[in-house]
């Protein structure tokens, strides 16, 4: 009877300790963890396994190594021990080109220690696996947006070869007594025209989405009457501010660039249309401010000999052309806060731009 209340109090010191050895293990655990956690978020995947080591190194890791393919580059490296056939492997996807296998190694010796090692081994796989996911959704995104410039780009291009192609067709075309008017009028867009083919090549020089932009507020009538211009179609504008009044519809540099591309394909697609080209009427334009600060321009073709299609702005459906211009004449509108809207009927189509003005200022003509 007197080695009972010894016996009890040699079990109360045998539980202490091993409360205060999983007190210990789960407060490593769990700087561990919030280390991993805190590692930078801008650093670059590849480097993730030399900066977490330390972290996995104090939570019971013997040894980690990885190997697989980035992009298409073999990738690979080791930390503590050298990997042995027996480890465990995580493989970790992060896209068609980036697929990395996780080897590792602990030190516990009990189902408990393992399964804490286990739980910092999944925490940093987790973890480096979102860092592989967000630079490669980064590199996906910044593909996307090349390939969408690229696209505008293509475009900027078919409209100036459409341009020449039908200058050629009507200079061939022309009697002498027609040419001296057809120089006058190349003379006129001379200037437009150098400036699209610089601005063009100012752009594809520069990195996707840097292109240099024009300097300054411009006046949307004067991007709409050069267009038209460019285009070799005639043009109504309805209250035109008199000379050397200011803008009265000020356009930033974005605004200008999306308008301009708007209305180049909306212009080439008129210009295709065999009336329009031989002088059956000029568009009419109507410009006017709604919605508190966004500029409205209302364009109404002559009677097209053509029919217009059902769905205009559906992208690959043109019979003509490559059927993608208006669907980014639209959609480089809508990326600039403003819209394009088209209706056909029997006297012609009425096309309805938007294009927020620059800052709100405006002032109604």
């Amino acid at each position: 009877m007197d080695l009972l209340p010894w016996l009890l109090v040699a079990l109360g010191l045998v539980l202490l300790l091993a409360a205060w050895a999983v007190w210990h293990r789960g407060r490593r655990l769990r700087r561990s963890m919030a280390e991993l956690l805190a590692l930078p978020a801008g650093m670059h995947p590849l480097q993730w396994p030399a900066h977490a080591w330390p972290a996995l190194e104090r939570s019971g890791i013997a040894g980690i190594h990885w190997q697989g393919q980035w992009f298409g580059d073999d990738v690979g490296g080791s930390q503590g021990r050298p990997r042995a056939a027996h480890w465990p492997r995580q493989t970790l996807v992060a896209g068609p080109d980036c697929e990395i296998t996780l080897y590792w190694a602990d030190v516990g010796h009990t189902n408990e220690a393992r399964a804490l090692a286990l739980a910092v081994v999944d925490v940093f796989a987790q973890a480096w696996l979102a860092s592989m996911r967000e630079r490669t959704q980064a590199v996906a995104v910044a593909l996307a947006q090349r390939a969408q410039v690229q696209l505008y780009w293509q475009h900027d291009m078919r409209n100036l070869a459409q341009w020449v192609g039908l200058l050629a067709e009507e200079f061939s075309g022309a009697t002498p007594e027609q040419l001296p008017r057809l120089a006058q009028r190349l003379q006129r867009q001379a200037p437009l025209l150098q400036a699209r083919a610089q601005k063009l090549l100012a752009a594809t020089q520069a990195p996707a989405g840097r292109g240099a932009p024009p300097d300054g507020l411009h006046d949307a009538h004067r991007v709409i009457t050069n267009a038209a211009e460019l285009a070799g179609l005639g043009i109504v504008m309805q209250g035109v501010a008199q000379e050397g009044d200011l803008p009265p519809f000020p356009l930033a540099p974005a605004q200008v660039e999306a308008l301009e591309r708007a209305l180049d394909n909306v212009f080439s697609n008129v210009a295709r249309d065999g009336s329009v080209r031989r002088g059956a009427g000029a568009l009419d334009c109507a410009c006017e401010v709604v919605d508190g600060g966004q500029l409205q321009v209302r364009l109404r073709t002559p009677r097209l000999s053509t029919p217009w299609p059902e769905r205009p702005f559906e992208p690959l459906q043109s019979p003509s052309g490559s059927g993608m211009g208006l669907y980014q004449a639209r959609r480089g509108l809508r990326d600039a806060g403003g819209d394009l809207q088209a209706s056909a009927s029997p006297q012609g189509v009425t096309f309805t731009l938007r294009v927020p003005l620059s800052d709100g200022r405006c002032q109604e003509i």
